[in-house]
């Protein structure tokens, strides 16, 4: 009975130790949810020129200015010219968008996170 009576629950340390990690947790969440958030829209941009009619006859450069475009009104800042490569084959195109982005988490640690979306486009 004094055993019971004793545990009353969590003590100061415990809880700060908690908050501390859960806010941790939320900090990096704040960071990174704007990322995905743009990855997303680099999906859609690239699922946008896969519906467009025609896409795959059109010039190399063509496709690049267009997709840059829609990235620019997207405001997505992390895709450059250079990580866009456009390649063909026998009359298909395939275009790959690899970036990677680093967020700053706390003085010399940094999340990096990278990506690489694929889209195949079809000759009609």
């Amino acid at each position: 009975m004094y055993a019971i009576r004793k545990q009353r629950g969590l003590t100061f340390i415990s809880w700060l130790v908690i908050l501390i990690v859960a806010g941790f947790l939320a900090m990096v969440g704040i960071k990174i949810t704007p990322v995905y958030l743009d990855h997303f829209a680099v999906k859609a941009t690239l699922a946008s020129v896969k519906q467009e009619p025609f896409a795959a006859r059109k010039p190399v450069r063509e496709l690049r200015t267009m997709i840059m475009k829609r990235l620019d009104i997207n405001s997505i800042r992390h895709v450059k010219k250079d990580h866009i490569s456009i390649k063909r084959a026998s009359g298909d195109t395939t275009i790959n968008i690899a970036y990677e982005v680093r967020r700053p988490i706390v003085a010399n640690i940094s999340l990096v996170m990278t990506f690489n979306e694929t889209v195949e486009l079809i000759a009609n």
